[in-house]
């Protein structure tokens, strides 16, 4: 596999750039990667041996790309923790499909959480969105870690009761189950430091 003969020299570059870890998952043509910086912007490319067997991605100024930045849209804990203990995580990709009429409303429901339950979830997950397309990241075992008090409040509470009924119709399936659509599918990890 191309990145695991350029992994090493690629991972000194990054760490470099300040990269404090790197994952990079693949599922059916789709690859992400998922950095984390000690600083606010960092500039990498491919490796050579990779670059040639990626397709470019058109940006709105004609010019062709080999990747694009995702938008966060929710985290549950602070960027830059750091979970000492946990070097032997396991760290887990998963993508799933928005319908375009129901963006804005999973953003809204997304920054309700956050203000609302900090930490309510896995301090380690997070939610990125390009186009209809959604990543999600989080490391398992999850991090013992306190439950945040509120940021901030509302007249009433915003975040429904029944979370997942709420989120459900805002999903695009991958398949038909016989019990359930399957709204996220898990990426398999290709390299990770």
């Amino acid at each position: 596999m191309a990145l695991s003969e350029a992994g090493n020299a690629w991972q000194s570059e990054l760490r470099q750039q300040d990269v404090v870890s790197c994952s990079v998952f693949a599922k059916q043509g789709d690859v992400v990667l998922y950095f984390e910086t000690a600083g606010e912007h960092f500039e990498w490319e491919w490796p050579d041996k990779c670059r040639v067997m990626l397709e470019t991605w058109p940006s709105m100024d004609g010019k062709r790309r080999y990747s694009v930045p995702m938008l966060e849209i929710y985290r549950d804990g602070e960027p830059g923790e750091v979970w000492d203990g946990y070097a032997n995580r396991e760290r887990v990709g998963m993508l799933a499909r928005l319908k375009p009429e129901k963006y804005s409303s999973y953003i809204f429901y997304h920054y309700a959480l956050q203000e609302e339950k900090p930490h309510a979830f896995n301090p380690t997950y997070t939610i990125g969105t390009h186009e209809a397309l959604i990543f999600s990241y989080h490391e398992t075992p999850i991090p013992a870690l306190e439950r945040g008090a509120s940021r901030r409040t509302w007249p009433a509470p915003v975040v429904p009761e029944n979370w997942h009924a709420t989120m459900r119709p805002h999903f695009i399936p991958w398949s038909e189950g016989e019990q359930e659509p399957e709204l996220w599918t898990r990426m398999t990890t290709l390299i990770t430091f």
